[in-house]
């Protein structure tokens, strides 16, 4: 087993960022024909209302192909050829531990990734504490789970997660305590109480974000011997006789190179926020927002697409959210940036965005004074909880130092340092103090304990700018991982983790019931997908 080839990259730069010198002898693919005739079949979109050439059946449109980097039209020119065990298909929070725990159950294992180092986002990982949870209580936890989803999940996905969880994430925590990183703490944890039992969760934080961890293992990996392969993106499986036998890397040269896998293909790449045609496809509402995500294009969805894989069905989830900043959860008076009253501030948190949408600009600013705090306790809440207020008094002076919160004397002034119109702005805040005079929200019936004056001095506004942050949806697998074809049968050789597989979601919005379930998810489903794949 070696470390890192095709890029041609030194040890030293890879350890600067990371990856390592490695020549790999090539491998006979004789026979192997990618993706068969469902990628050299090009045919008219299933309504033909814009004539775009469809493909895998109708499955995949050519608008979607062109934002990626997947290739439809079999590939049947290599410049050479290397055999593995299993590959995996992105080197993120997912793709990272698929790798490490295929290598550690002893399977040769290679890993593409289109940039040029590792990639990973987030910052908190969630699992469920087994250990300090009764059974009734992960039943309870389950039920609700799948019903803040919309009823759409795999039960046994869910199942799987809350079984399993505790386990890797310890697994996660020792490895990178075994190479001395230590950049992470146990996070706020949260006992679900119900009932008949209770589940506790507990998040383990990477305050720098993912990238570092998941940078310092893919370093570790190349130790273990996993083959690192940058600026190789997958365009395309290999498949033969219906099963999928290995991957097409195309090179920074612009060649082609074949990876079989002789156990399996795990696809990691992660979501498709930066492929407009498929946001248009499956989750429209979050064409109008940024994306704080770059390269994320669905290549995995579509290269599993295209050799008979299906995405899964129902809603696809979106994580849209507005940033960092104070009170984020808090259902604080909110204007768009006409100055205008749009909503009841009481909708949650991760569901504004879809209000949002229809706002100009996609954007809100939360304006509160200086009872703040006496009103946030008077409802029930507590502002020296971080993932739920993050308003401390220390906290919202240094929010107020370094921009992110701004801060005046009189509306007007606030106004002007938001970019709000002023008279608008006014109009609206004397509104509402004459609501919350009257004791009930006439104009969006927002909770009438939630209708608190703003009238006292200094005054804040905090600008908030949503984006995606992950579109969590993709291939339909089963508890394995193994993603299925229309039939709903396995395609053998093809796996799906994280962000580009499901259903472990379903509602129009991820919820943020519990903190850090998609870091940990990823997390989760990689290790097990590659421990797997390795064993079989």
């Amino acid at each position: 087993m070696g470390s890192i080839d095709t890029t041609k990259m030194s040890r030293r730069s890879f350890l600067a960022f990371g990856g390592a010198a490695a020549t790999v002898a090539a491998a006979s693919f004789a026979g192997c024909a990618p993706a068969g005739d469902r990628q050299a079949d090009a045919t008219q979109g299933a309504d033909g209302a814009d004539g775009v050439a469809t493909y895998a059946d109708g499955r995949v449109a050519a608008s979607e192909l062109e934002g990626s980097v997947a290739v439809a039209e079999q590939i049947s020119d290599f410049a050479e050829e290397l055999s593995f065990d299993v590959v995996v298909v992105g080197a993120g929070t997912t793709g990272v531990p698929a790798a490490l725990a295929a290598c550690e159950a002893g399977a040769t294992v290679a890993v593409l990734q289109k940039e040029a180092n590792p990639v990973a986002q987030g910052m908190l990982a969630a699992r469920v504490m087994k250990d300090q949870s009764t059974e009734a209580g992960i039943a309870a936890y389950l039920h609700e789970m799948h019903e803040l989803n919309a009823h759409q999940p795999d039960m046994a996905l869910l199942k799987e997660f809350a079984d399993k969880s505790q386990d890797v994430l310890e697994w996660y925590e020792d490895r990178l305590t075994e190479i001395g990183f230590d950049a992470c703490k146990e996070s706020d944890s949260m006992d679900h109480v119900y009932e008949d039992g209770n589940c506790f969760v507990r998040g383990l934080l990477f305050p720098d974000s993912m990238q570092a961890p998941t940078t310092a293992l893919a370093e570790q990996a190349v130790k273990d011997g996993v083959e690192f392969f940058f600026n190789t993106p997958a365009v395309q499986l290999v498949v033969e006789n219906g099963a999928v036998t290995g991957v097409v890397g195309k090179a920074e040269d612009g060649t082609y190179k074949k990876f079989s896998a002789a156990k399996g293909v795990i696809l990691a790449t992660g979501d498709f926020q930066n492929n407009d045609a498929m946001l248009a496809k499956y989750v429209p509402d979050a064409l109008v927002f940024n994306r704080k995500q770059i390269n994320k294009t669905g290549d995995g969805h579509l290269i599993g697409l295209l050799a008979g894989a299906v995405m899964e069905p129902g809603g696809h989830s979106k994580m849209i959210h507005g940033g960092k900043g104070c009170f984020r959860e808090e259902p604080l008076l909110a204007v768009n940036v006409n100055g205008e009253r749009f909503m009841y501030e009481d909708v949650p948190y991760g569901a504004r965005n879809t209000i949002l949408r229809d706002q100009p600009e996609h954007r809100m600013v939360t304006i509160f004074d200086a009872n703040y705090s006496d009103q946030i306790y008077g409802w029930g809440s507590d502002p020296t909880v971080p993932t739920v207020a993050n308003g401390t008094p220390e906290k919202i002076a240094a929010f107020v130092e370094d921009g992110t919160l701004l801060q005046a004397d009189s509306i007007e002034e606030l106004a002007k340092a938001a970019g709000l119109p002023v008279e608008a702005t006014v109009a609206t805040v004397e509104r509402y103090n004459e609501l919350c005079e009257l004791g009930a929200d006439l104009d969006f019936g927002k909770a009438s304990k939630y209708m608190q004056l703003v009238n006292t001095p200094p005054f804040y506004a905090m600008p908030r700018e949503y984006a995606v942050s992950a579109i969590p949806a993709g291939l339909l697998i089963d508890v394995n991982g193994q993603c299925k074809n229309a039939d709903g049968e396995p395609i053998e050789g093809l796996f799906a983790a994280g962000n580009c597989s499901g259903p472990f979601y379903g509602a129009i919005d991820y919820s943020l019931s519990t903190m850090g379930l998609s870091v940990g998810r990823c997390i989760v489903f990689g290790y097990l997908t590659g421990k797997h794949v390795a064993g079989k």
